[in-house]
């Protein structure tokens, strides 16, 4: 899909296309809905959309849309072009990643109500 094709709601009041995490706000950052259907192609077209940026562009768009911490941080470092940047931004989703699967696994007998001994 070209950028012609994309839909209005789907940009913002600069022509911009809207970051993942305000084009499809229900949608949690790991979910599986990522890889299939309209958030599967915004997603695809906003990375390649970005990367077609300059820097002076990206930086004006990184102020105007903060990524969420610290789910969605990482999106921005990882679409940088410096690779030291790029294995910091897999290395922090990674990171995220581990702690939030971490936490529910820990928390998961606790919500239930059952007793590790």
């Amino acid at each position: 899909m070209n950028d012609d094709e994309i839909p209005a709601d789907l940009r913002d009041s600069h022509g911009d296309l809207l970051p993942p995490w305000l084009a499809f706000r229900g949608l949690p950052r790991f979910s599986i809905g990522w890889r299939m259907g309209q958030p599967e192609s915004h997603l695809t077209n906003w990375t390649n959309w970005y990367l077609r940026l300059d820097e002076n562009e990206r930086r004006v768009y990184r102020r105007r849309y903060r990524a969420p911490w610290p789910l969605w941080t990482g999106s921005y470092l990882t679409l940088s072009r410096s690779s030291a940047t790029t294995v910091f931004g897999f290395v922090a989703t990674a990171i995220v990643f581990v702690m939030l699967v971490s936490l529910r696994f820990a928390l998961f007998p606790w919500v239930r109500g059952i007793k590790i001994h």
